[in-house]
């Protein structure tokens, strides 16, 4: 059954609509979180999280020394359903609070979207460990 909004959107709308959704297919929670690990040699920290809808896993990527008081840094997100390249982001440092310091960026596959949050955590060994949040959402306008 088609509903009135349906037929008032031009055909390129609903393509893009269906292509959101396709992409988004695998995520059935609207957050997933794990723990950046450090490349040993190299300045890249790396995350694996389990799509629980597909049985797929999609890695995260963040290039940077985190460990640094950066401000900012690249990330790529690989895996991700029916996309041929990764979703690249930059990760800005949220201005809006001084402490903890977290870095944010967000991916607009319109109409849905896609944040990344990485979370400092201190741990037992004085290391900060780092974690990775990853939500998505559909416009509300769709």
């Amino acid at each position: 059954m088609t509903q009135a909004s349906d037929l008032n959107k031009s055909p390129f709308k609903k393509l893009k609509l269906e292509t959101a959704k396709l992409i988004l297919a695998g995520f059935r929670r609207p957050v997933y979180a794990g723990v950046l690990q450090r490349h040993p040699k190299q300045a890249t920290y790396a995350c694996d999280l389990l799509l629980d809808a597909i049985g797929r896993k999609i890695q995260v990527k963040v290039a940077g020394d985190l460990s640094k008081s950066c401000m900012c840094c690249c990330a790529a997100i690989h895996g991700v359903p029916y996309l041929n390249s990764p979703l690249t982001l930059d990760l800005i440092q949220e201005s809006s609070t001084s402490f903890p310091r977290y870095l944010v960026g967000e991916f607009a596959l319109t109409p849905a979207r896609i944040r990344l949050t990485l979370l400092p955590f201190l741990g037992q060994s004085d290391d900060r460990t780092w974690v990775c949040v990853l939500e998505h959402w559909m416009d509300k306008a769709c």
